[in-house]
């Protein structure tokens, strides 16, 4: 995570882009108004046009990565584990449990929460030390 500016915005874009496209491989309108609101709900002071600036970011990042990965080191992988640690680090548990229950919002997004997305869900909620939804 080190080589790039990120802003709280972008550790979360960043994460909720990767589970939605990771888990059911694409990033469906309903996923990406979900992401938006749950993005807008830890941002309550940003403007919509500076939110969605920091998803377009935060996808770049996730693209750029994505295309760097391989089956010996998957760079988003990578940064999610980081992600999970700066969450951890910086977030109290009630805050961590959101963040956990904004994976299963944009799970259910689109109409179906799938054990791919679970597990995703269940791992970082391990991580983070907080219920998996």
């Amino acid at each position: 995570m080190a080589d790039r500016q990120w802003t709280f915005g972008n550790v979360l874009g960043y994460l909720y882009v990767a589970f939605a496209v990771y888990t059911d491989a694409d990033l469906d309108e309903a996923e990406k108004k979900e992401i938006f609101v749950a993005l807008s709900e830890w941002l309550p002071d940003e403007s919509r046009s500076n939110i969605y600036a920091l998803l377009e970011t935060s996808f770049t990042w996730f693209k750029e990565d994505f295309k760097k990965s391989d089956k010996e080191n998957d760079y988003v992988l990578g940064q999610v584990s980081g992600i999970g640690g700066f969450l951890k680090d910086n977030l109290d548990s009630d805050a961590c449990q959101s963040v956990v229950n904004d994976l299963a919002r944009i799970g259910q997004a689109d109409g179906h929460y799938d054990e791919t997305e679970k597990k995703w869900a269940s791992a970082l909620a391990e991580q983070l030390g907080v219920n998996a939804v």
